[in-house]
């Protein structure tokens, strides 16, 4: 039987999870720690975070727009967080105002985006420089400590699992049911594929937009909450270039830069893939002035590739229109 015939090979994901398949059994080659419980799981905890982000940042692709804004969102939650929680000494203020600010950074992405019809790319390198600026004005650059009691959402483990895989498998579980469940889900898809069709459809094109960039704005801030607890404090480079490792790991699992199309957990095998290649070069000794070079190259690559699939499918489209009309005159 044909490869073809295997239902997981025609998943937009397969491609992303073969290549980290074969990532991984290069590495246990090359190191054999690198298959180690503890290095597993220390991959896990550390592609927790983009892939949280990845999840929200497919929702924006798959409606047909981008959000560059992201990484600054994670900055000023990260930055309301900590100035909330050492002000008032309460963990659960602290932690509903910042969540509740990253879904209103988010919605107002979507709104400026859809209602001014102007660029997402533009929009949110816009909101990108107002949203950290808004944080380093608000802590004004300084490094704040957290008190440790609130590292358990980025250190904890709950049944001995750390706690932010088990947010990461839940937010993909439940990225996955609303993209593929329910009517929201196929609304974005029809955004995407083609807005002036759903405009005729009269689809809700600015509740579907605002909804998607909402979500990306709540696993921004989800992300930079984990990721404050981990490292037991707010740094004022944090989330810097994260937006483009978030991109590459949504691009990478099989999301059409185009939209209309994606798939979630593709997206966080992406993120995991990618974590496994910075993994990898640490436990081979590689400089660390490569990393972003080999990033860097895995994206144009997958960009590449996506724009190929692109251009095949519109070639095969052209050919099945035209065999079609020749069907019918003949």
């Amino acid at each position: 039987m044909k490869l073809n015939n295997y239902k997981f090979f025609e998943q937009n994901w397969s491609a992303i999870a073969v290549a980290t398949l074969v990532l991984c059994v290069f590495l246990t080659i090359a190191s054999p720690a690198f298959m180690s419980f503890a290095n597993m799981q220390s991959v896990l905890v550390q592609a927790s975070v983009t892939a949280i982000m990845a999840v929200g940042m497919t929702y924006i692709i798959i409606g047909g727009g981008i959000d560059i804004s992201i990484g600054a969102i994670l900055f000023f939650i990260s930055s309301v967080f900590a100035e909330l929680f050492v002000a008032t000494g309460s963990y659960p203020l602290a932690l509903g105002v910042s969540l509740i600010t990253g879904v209103l950074l988010g919605a107002v992405n979507g709104f400026l985006a859809i209602k001014f019809k102007v660029t997402p790319l533009i929009t949110t390198l816009a909101t990108y420089t107002i949203y950290r600026g808004m944080a380093i004005h608000l802590t004004g650059a300084q490094n704040i400590p957290v008190p440790r009691e609130i590292g358990y959402l980025g250190n904890g483990s709950f049944l001995g699992i750390p706690v932010p895989i088990l947010l990461m498998v839940l937010v993909t579980i439940l990225g996955v049911y609303l993209i593929q469940k329910t009517r929201f889900g196929l609304y974005l898809r029809a955004v995407g594929s083609s807005e002036e069709s759903a405009h005729e459809s009269s689809l809700p094109i600015m509740r579907v937009t605002v909804l998607a960039y909402l979500i990306g704005g709540l696993t921004a801030a989800l992300a930079g909450l984990i990721l404050i607890a981990r490292v037991g404090g707010l740094q004022s480079d944090i989330g810097i270039g994260l937006e483009f490792t978030v991109i590459a790991a949504v691009i990478l699992g099989g999301t059409k830069l185009s939209g209309g199309s994606g798939s979630i957990l593709g997206s966080v095998i992406g993120a995991i893939f990618l974590v496994l290649i910075d993994n990898g070069l640490n436990m081979l000794n590689a400089s660390p002035y490569v990393y972003d070079t080999v990033r860097g190259i895995v994206l144009l690559v997958a960009v590449i590739v996506d724009r190929l699939s692109e251009v095949r499918k519109s070639r095969e489209l052209i050919k099945n229109s035209a065999m079609k009309m020749r069907g019918t005159t003949s």
